[in-house]
């Protein structure tokens, strides 16, 4: 079993950063009105449909403020409660709670993952006894990642306990050995390991080992316990209209352990600043120092771009990088309408949370908002040119992102030819051993599938081929199989599995 000991000199980190509530007042001026002028000015540019913005200071959160609208179909504004799903940046969440097990004893990170999943194989030569709890934490499982299982957690929800055992054993070793490959499926499995009995026991987990101690009562990974009427809904852009909303993909069977939490800028800001703290809030201990500050150490070596950071290691759950000469803990979250920015600077305690509820553009916005904010309060002193002139930048990005985007559009128009089959031949129902069912049914003139909690309107992707598109993340292509010119679809394919048809419209 292994315990978190800390070094003395992160003893005298942890006394150094456990402040007092009047450590907020050490952040000079008016900061909270220019941060907030800022993030007014991203959303009058048209960069995001709504934003929440939170920041911490310390162990605790000193400002959070709402700006836009949660729903642009009925002008609902964003507010101090509006809540927002922050896709992978639950990996934080999952992270922790895996360690604050780990600190009673009730995990071992040095343990197989099989000893507390039975009946967890991979497919030779991968060696079960090989996949340790922490090279789970730190991505360096050697799994070869995505595939079914990935696609059944994340989209269609189409997923047990044994099943998703049954589909691991179909997993080989990935093409990167040990070397930390980012990616959903190992938190997949940790959150397995959390509770082997039930797919979705994870979120029990972490609500008792993180969420409830925090008080982040605005925090669930269940959809179905929200006021719909709190949630900021997900929108994307259409060229010359700005942001239109679009349905939401997310429901509790594909909320999973690598990206299902929904929750409010400042419930996720307590977060943040427990982490910035050493495992304080608001003056009292939440969790233990040392386990805390494993999370944030420098596990494995990363060399990744993202936007402005320069991400060079992965701890649990989060990601170190560098910006403007500082270290930077954060981890985002991106799925369809939707964006998180979570992070903090260790040395000044300052934590950042921006979340959105657009694609495109609305994903730099973010991570521009953060910025800002950090070089606010860490006194950058050119600061308003510097962000005039960034903000222009970001407008000229979201302009090529429109104009990108029409000319997509346009070349699927040209694809829109009248399919080679009536639309009656394509319906049915077909199944995968490797992702499930698919239901195509005649709607409206038009196609819809339904894939678990996925929902989607088809469109013709190219007639000739008898290829449709269904919006499943980013859109995926479906590619049907007729034996002959008369009957209808025997089978299709999707991300390379094949359904086959096992019953009519």
């Amino acid at each position: 079993m292994r315990r978190f000991m800390c070094s003395a000199t992160a003893v005298i980190g942890i006394l150094v950063w456990a402040p007092s509530a009047l450590s907020q007042a050490t952040i000079g001026g008016e900061w909270r009105a220019d941060v907030a002028r800022f993030a007014q000015r991203v959303i009058d540019a048209g960069l995001a449909p709504g934003m929440a913005v939170a920041i911490s200071k310390g162990d605790w959160v000193v400002w959070d403020e709402g700006f836009g609208v949660a729903d642009a179909s009925t002008g609902r504004e964003v507010g101090e409660e509006t809540i927002f799903y922050i896709a992978s940046s639950t990996k934080a969440l999952t992270a922790t709670a895996v360690v604050l097990v780990a600190e009673r004893g009730e995990i071992d990170l040095d343990a197989p993952a099989s000893r507390y999943i039975p009946g967890l194989e991979f497919r030779d030569p991968l060696d079960a006894d090989s996949v340790t709890i922490e090279r789970l934490l730190t991505m360096t499982h050697g799994i070869d990642d995505g595939g079914p299982v990935v696609i059944r957690t994340a989209f269609t929800g189409q997923i047990d306990a044994d099943t998703m055992v049954e589909l691991l054993a179909g997993y080989g070793p990935s093409g990167n050995g040990n070397a930390f490959d980012y990616g959903n499926l190992g938190y997949n499995i940790l959150g397995l390991a959390l509770d082997p009995d039930e797919v979705h026991g994870w979120k029990d987990v972490v609500r008792r080992e993180v969420i409830e101690p925090l008080g982040m009562a605005s925090t669930t990974a269940r959809l179905s316990t929200v006021d719909p009427d709190r949630i900021a809904m997900p929108h994307d852009i259409v060229p010359g209209e700005g942001y239109r909303r679009v349905r939401l993909a997310k429901a509790d069977a594909n909320l999973h352990a690598a990206g299902g939490h929904l929750t409010t800028a400042r419930d996720l800001a307590r977060f943040v600043a427990a982490h910035a703290s050493g495992g304080l809030i608001e003056g009292e201990r939440a969790f233990p120092a040392d386990a805390i500050l494993s999370t944030h150490a420098e596990h494995v070596d990363q060399d990744r771009e993202f936007g402005p950071y320069r991400r060079v290691a992965w701890g649990y759950g989060w990601d170190i990088a560098r910006w403007e000469g500082k270290t930077i803990v954060q981890r985002f979250g991106s799925f369809s309408g939707y964006r998180s920015h979570m992070s903090f600077e260790p040395e000044s305690e300052i934590g950042v949370v921006v979340l959105v509820n657009g694609g495109g553009p609305a994903s730099p916005a973010a991570d521009l908002v953060a910025s800002y904010a950090y070089d606010r309060l860490l006194g950058r002193e050119d600061l308003e040119a510097e962000y005039d002139g960034r903000l222009a930048e970001m407008e000229q990005l979201a302009a090529g992102y429109e104009e990108r985007i029409a000319e997509h559009l346009a070349e699927r128009a040209a694809r829109m030819a009248p399919l080679s089959h009536p639309l009656e031949a394509y319906a049915g129902t077909y199944e995968s051993p490797a992702l499930g069912r698919i239901v195509f049914r005649v709607v409206a003139e038009g196609l819809e599938a339904k894939a678990g909690v996925v929902r989607s309107r088809a469109e013709v992707y190219d007639a000739a081929e008898d290829q449709l598109r269904i919006v499943v993340g980013g859109g995926t292509v479906v590619d049907f199989a007729f034996p002959d010119d008369e009957g209808p679809a025997d089978a299709l394919v999707i991300a390379g599995a094949r359904f086959e048809r096992v019953a009519g419209p």
